[in-house]
């Protein structure tokens, strides 16, 4: 079967039917790069394949696919999927860090070069977010990541589309991570 040419809407009802095949291929190859995307630049390369795709496919088909539900159309299935992933995974490895012990998140990586840095190069997301030169870049910034608000909620307060804010929102990450990976900007 030629699953590539199903639609979001064939993807949904088959993943809602649990049907094994469009679950093993929405997995396996569908959200390959999805999941590369999520071993480099969440966990650093220091998690397993599979690990990921059985913790996604455990978080997305809890309470008979309640999650999927969610999903209305608006966009991509695929760019819904990407939110939904990286969301689940950004705080899955926030709740690992605690629960190690480990440094907040934001003062131990680059966010630019995924290297350590040293001490001096650390700084507040939020003192970042007020450096963001556009307010709009700074507003999806908090609204989604500070304040976890429904991405949703977002877009119909800011009077967007689904698709505008997921790539105002990667926009403005992406101008996030420069602002972080500027020392001069913090330490003169």
């Amino acid at each position: 079967m030629d699953y590539g040419k199903y639609t979001d809407r064939d993807i949904v009802n088959a993943l809602i039917a649990n049907d094994e095949a469009v679950i093993d291929w929405l997995f396996h190859c569908k959200c390959s790069s999805l999941l590369d995307y999520v071993i480099s630049s969440v966990f650093h390369g220091g998690v397993d394949r599979e690990e990921l795709v059985n913790e996604l496919y455990l978080y997305l088909a809890d309470r008979d696919w309640y999650k999927v539900h969610q999903f209305d159309y608006r966009s991509r299935l695929t760019t819904w999927l990407s939110v939904v992933a990286v969301r689940f995974f950004l705080k899955k490895r926030e709740r690992l860090s605690e629960n190690s012990g480990l440094e907040n998140l934001n003062k131990c990586r680059s966010v630019q070069d995924n290297h350590a840095v040293p001490i001096d190069f650390r700084i507040d997301v939020r003192k970042a977010v007020e450096m963001l030169p556009n307010e709009r870049y700074r507003r999806v910034i908090v609204a989604l990541d500070l304040q976890d608000r429904s991405p949703e909620s977002v877009a119909e307060e800011m009077n967007i589309t689904m698709d505008n804010l997921y790539n105002l929102h990667r926009r403005a990450r992406l101008k996030l991570r420069s602002v972080m990976s500027r020392k001069e900007d913090y330490y003169g």
